[in-house]
């Protein structure tokens, strides 16, 4: 059998073991084999280095699909501009949102009303636990424009129940809201609602202000304004 057909066949065999990084691999690692006079052993650990390097970059791949960005922003383009003031809690949210992908963690970035819509929606046809249990879940839930938009109670029960799952389970949770914690009573149809919810966000977080002036943190979960 000539050498084509052989490694051919090979190629077949490691896509049937479902071994994509070494299918795109195989012929640049066995022309570099060749003129280093690598080992038997040393091809194999090429090998199984660079399906592990495709199996790493797949997985951020997924997990960036799944986060559902509307917009993907990096830490490194973050624009300092006090002028973009406005713009800046919610780019750097999901600049960190991103870099928890790149960590291969569960992430969802959702609006706060596009939220609240779909579990009320959920509820209605009886499917909410399934529904919540994404958001419930996920390693990091970024909701942006919390607390901006009045509430009414079945709202503010969905987003209680979502924000107390997520700090029973210990998931990190963070929003960028343009209210203070102390107007929060104006959004919540009930005081004590809000109040629970904004410890339950807080209690083990870190809190950054974005005014122009400097970013300050005080400590978990993560809050921008």
């Amino acid at each position: 059998m000539k050498d084509d057909d052989k490694l051919a066949l090979l190629l077949d065999k490691l896509r049937w073991l479902r071994l994509p990084g070494m299918v795109d691999a195989i012929a640049a690692v066995l022309r570099l084999a060749a003129k280093d006079n690598l080992s038997a052993l040393e091809v194999i650990d090429r090998l199984a280095d660079e399906e592990t390097h495709s199996r790493l970059r797949r997985s951020v791949d997924r997990r960036i699909s799944a986060a559902r960005f509307p917009e993907v922003n990096t830490i490194e383009d973050f624009d300092y501009d006090p002028c973009r003031k406005k713009l800046r809690s919610r780019y750097l949210a999901r600049a960190l949102a991103y870099a928890a992908c790149q960590a291969r963690k569960r992430v969802v970035v959702i609006s706060a009303p596009k939220l609240l819509n779909e579990l009320h929606g959920a509820e209605l046809h009886g499917a909410l636990e399934r529904v919540a249990r994404r958001y419930v879940r996920a390693d990091l839930l970024m909701i942006d424009d919390f607390a901006v938009l009045a509430m009414d109670p079945a709202q503010a029960k969905l987003a209680f129940q979502v924000i107390s799952e997520r700090y029973d389970y210990r998931r990190s949770t963070m929003i960028t809201t343009n209210r203070p914690f102390k107007d929060w009573p104006k959004v919540f149809p009930d005081a004590l609602n809000a109040q629970v919810i904004a410890e339950r966000l807080t209690e083990r977080s870190e809190h950054f202000v974005l005014d122009g002036k400097g970013y300050g943190t005080r400590g978990g979960n993560k809050t921008a304004d």
